[in-house]
Order: C-alpha cells, then structure tokens, then sequence
C-alpha cells in the first residue's frame, strides 16, 4: 500500500515544518527516510498515522485519506517504544491492541504474531519488563503484528540495541517485506539503513533533497555531506578506492562481500 503526501503544509506553532511538501512512497519496498535532526523525518510518520493533522494539502494511504479509521492499516513503532509496555505478561500486551481495535480470533493472532518475531509461544506467560532491550522490541513488533496493517512504520528502532538485536531485528524486516509489507524507517543509523532498505528519501529542511535507490543516494558523498549526514562505512571505502585508484569494485550491502571484491582485484 502507497503513501502519498501532495502540498502539505505543516507547523509546530511558529515553526514551519512542511510547506507544499509532495512525496511518494511506494508500496511493498523497504523505504528509509534520512537526513539531520529537524529535517521533517518524525513528522511525516506522525502526518501518515494520523497523530496530527497538516494545515492544507492531503495524505492519502493507498485509496483512503489519512484519518482515523486508517489506523488499523498502520502499524507504528515508536521510539523507545519498550517504554510503552504496561502489561503483566507478553499475552497481555499483544492482546491489548487487539481488543482496542475489536479483532476477532485473538488468541491465534497473538501466537501467530509471536512466531513471526522469532519467539516460541513460551515466552507469553513471561514479565515483559524482565525481558532485554531487544527482546521487548520484538514484543512490541508483535503487538503490531497481530493486527495485520498494511503499512509498518518505524521511528529510530536500532536505538538501544546491540548488533545481535539490530540484525535480527533487519531480517525480521525482509521477511515481512516478503510477505508484502510496506516498510517505512526513520533511523540516524545510516549503515544499519543501508544494509537493507530497498530506497532512500534524504530530507533537509522540511523538503525531498535526494531520492532514488539507496546505492545512488547514500554513495553521493556531496549530498549526504549536504544534508549533515555522512556515507555508510562500506560506501565510503568503495568510493575511496575508485577515487585513489580509479577501480570501480560496486556497492555491496555486508562487509563480507566487500572483502571478497577487494580480494578479485588483489592485483591492483
């Protein structure tokens, strides 16, 4: 399902955040949206899940125009969002969002979802709050989950999480792209987004700067500088050695594989 903002116009208060702001987000991709902290990034997730309202132009999400009855098409995933656990067991925590929105077959839903996150059904008698970082991110994932949207949205959700957590986190992601998803991320953590975001939406001051697959944008070393941010680690060497020694060896997602590239042009 697409999402589609034409003409918004947005302010905190004094503050301008969007004016005439037109963007297209296309359905079943993985798509990041980067760029420095005031740039827009949050507020456009907030502008699709209807937690405020632009001042002119509209959003739509696939045929319907964003207001509350969108919501259940709309999985969001906030920031620190293991802070918003309240619930005395896993079970519960899942089967709150469920109730809130009237779903029926609740019970299948909540394993259901539990094992999409990689969790065995154990796990939902457990304490959500003596559970780590990591696991009650997944918890809240499956909360999402369980109510099946059409769209995932994810605001900063490597935060506070150790490199296992991050990478299962990321394949958790891909499969759900599989299952047709639409994925859309905020993150400041460029080389976890450019691993395996499939597009990229580089925003400065309140606008689109740069869009395009994530090779063109995040490997464009003037418009990343631009915008305040800098090119993923892997990026940025494979920029390196075409500039010191004009060998293009491409772009790859996983260190791994760039060092088997380095290793075929050993005779440089």
């Amino acid at each position: 399902m697409e999402v589609k903002f034409s003409d918004v116009s947005f302010s905190y208060g004094d503050n301008v955040v969007f004016d005439k702001f037109s963007c297209f987000i296309k359905s079943g991709l993985i798509s990041g949206i980067i760029g420095a902290s005031g740039s827009g990034k949050s507020t456009m997730l907030d502008l699709i899940d209807g937690l405020v309202e632009c001042s002119n132009g509209y959003i739509s999400v696939g045929s319907y125009n964003v207001n509350s009855d969108i919501r259940r098409r709309i999985g969001y995933l906030f920031q620190f969002s293991e802070d918003q656990i309240f619930n005395s067991s896993v079970y519960k925590e899942i089967e709150f969002g469920l109730s809130c929105f009237k779903c029926d077959n609740i019970d299948s839903r909540i394993r259901d979802s539990i094992n999409l996150v990689g969790f065995d059904e154990s796990v939902l008698s457990l304490n959500p709050y003596k559970l780590s970082n990591g696991e009650k991110r997944k918890v809240a994932i499956a909360s999402i989950l369980a109510y099946d949207p059409d769209i995932l949205i994810l605001d900063e959700p490597t935060v506070g999480l150790d490199n296992i957590s991050k990478n299962n986190l990321m394949r958790l992601l891909k499969n759900l792209k599989r299952l047709g998803k639409t994925i859309i991320i905020v993150s400041h953590d460029i080389n976890f987004i450019h691993r395996f975001v499939d597009y990229i939406y580089l925003m400065k001051d309140g606008k689109i700067f740069l869009e395009g697959n994530k090779y063109d944008v995040l490997s464009n070393d003037e418009a990343m500088s631009e915008c305040g941010l800098v090119v993923p680690n892997i990026l940025h060497f494979s920029n390196l050695v075409y500039s010191k020694k004009g060998v293009k060896i491409g772009y790859r997602d996983e260190i791994n594989d760039l060092i088997k590239d380095v290793y075929r042009y050993a005779k440089w």
